[in-house]
């Protein structure tokens, strides 16, 4: 059906004459009306529509390179609790102290203070027939990191804090001390794994049962 322009009475597509008022329904005004209508009905999206998908494109691109510059962060160390400041550990080497942990509870405890003053401890978990070395350290973010102080594929249990560097005291591989990505040496895959911690009442807070079915990856 087509509707005639003067009158707008509905008309079948092959008259040619409006059946009300007898237009030529053919002649150049009613095209002209219909091509508008059928012009209007394919243009493409406004130029705010392009804009907008061209704006959300840009802040998309954005967001990606944050992602990926950000991606070399180890999450296990990015969430440990923070318990100072930031520290600078440039030009300085900073050995393990050898300290004395608290078991109870299923809980192996470590004062706050102690990591603070002498930021990286050793100290050892006995327990079920296991000896198990752990570590503590502070990051230069300021955050505690607890874990496993063994080199698996050397089987070091002592490491130090060299520079940005966290490096095993018997093959010298190398470590970033905040993601723990390898630097150089032979055992750049096994870092000293990382086992989680909590701070409760000024203690630095391990769960006996995590490093209890803690087991070497080599």
């Amino acid at each position: 059906m087509k509707a005639c322009p003067k009158c707008r009475a509905e008309n079948e597509e092959t008259h040619r004459f409006c059946k009300k008022c007898g237009i030529d329904l053919s002649g150049s005004s009613f095209q002209d009306k219909k091509e508008k209508v059928l012009g209007a009905k394919q243009e493409g999206p406004s130029w705010s529509i392009i804009l907008l998908i061209v704006i959300a494109i840009a802040l998309g691109g954005v967001a990606y390179w944050i992602v990926q510059r950000n991606s070399n962060a180890n999450p296990k160390v990015s969430t440990q609790p923070k318990v100072s400041g930031k520290i600078d550990y440039t030009g300085q080497t900073i050995r393990m102290a050898d300290v004395q942990a608290k078991v109870e509870n299923g809980k192996i405890a470590i004062p706050v203070h102690v990591v603070k003053e002498n930021k990286f401890i050793r100290f050892e978990y006995e327990g079920k027939g296991l000896k198990i070395p752990l570590y503590a350290y502070l990051t230069m973010a300021g955050r505690v990191v607890t874990g496993i102080s063994m080199c698996e594929p050397c089987k070091s249990t002592r490491f130090r804090i060299q520079d940005r560097k966290l490096v095993c005291n018997a093959c010298d591989t190398e470590w970033h001390l905040e993601t723990h990505k390898g630097i150089k040496g032979g055992c750049m895959n096994y870092p000293p794994e990382i086992i989680p911690s909590v701070i409760e009442k000024d203690s630095i807070v391990i769960d006996e049962k995590v490093v209890l079915d803690w087991k070497p990856r080599v």
